[in-house]
């Protein structure tokens, strides 16, 4: 997947994991919904400052027609995710289901996280896999409950909240925490000082605070 790049332990294996399984029927999406929901993350754009309405009004224009909502949705969290709050996941919930909202999140934050990764490395982003058939299981993930957030979480939990914020969506939450995990801390995360790296603990979570500060994130 990223050609003759030497990477540290465990990246191109959380990556390929991850892609693999991008065009697989999951708990509640079709390999070709999967396959759409990824084509508008990577194909949007962030919007002018004087058009940040603008995605949401493309979500509300698709209410009613689930092969539209899902895109437009991708679309909000690839460029425009600090638009998203309380009221636009309960909507959502109630047009596609919660669980449907949180593997859709979880596919975009794996498709950004491998194809940053491509950018930064001046390589080539990775073409999609193909869609695959079959149908969803409409399996709900067991464990889950409200832990103060906006959909449902794993409880009781012991960690970071984002650890678990996305695990309503099953497998999709586990493989983008193993990628988070192989690009970010791997086994050393409650170690403060890591003396194998070209950064420093410190300097690791400065770019992490700007990065996330910058992209409005929630946490």
């Amino acid at each position: 997947m990223f050609g003759e790049l030497t990477l540290p332990a465990g990246v191109a294996e959380a990556a390929a994991e991850a892609w693999a399984n991008l065009g697989r029927p999951s708990r509640q999406l079709t390999g070709t919904e999967r396959i759409s929901i990824l084509d508008a993350a990577r194909s949007a754009t962030p919007r002018p400052v004087w058009d940040r309405e603008g995605g949401l009004d493309a979500l509300r224009s698709a209410r009613g027609d689930r092969a539209a909502v899902l895109p437009a949705l991708a679309a909000i969290f690839a460029t425009e995710a600090s638009l998203i709050d309380a009221e636009l996941v309960s909507d959502m919930a109630d047009e596609i289901g919660d669980t449907t909202y949180a593997e859709t999140a979880a596919l975009v934050a794996q498709l950004i996280t491998i194809d940053q990764f491509c950018v930064s490395q001046g390589i080539d982003l990775v073409p999609f896999p193909q869609a695959e058939p079959g149908d969803p299981s409409g399996e709900r993930p067991d464990g889950m409950g409200d832990a103060g957030g906006h959909i449902q979480m794993t409880v009781p939990f012991l960690g970071p909240n984002v650890a678990r914020s996305l695990s309503l969506a099953g497998e999709d939450h586990l493989r983008w925490r193993g990628l988070v995990l192989s690009m970010y801390s791997r086994d050393a995360f409650d170690e403060m000082v890591w003396s194998d790296r070209a950064l420093t603990r410190p300097q690791v979570e400065l770019l992490a605070a700007r990065t996330s500060s910058l992209n409005e994130c929630f946490y």
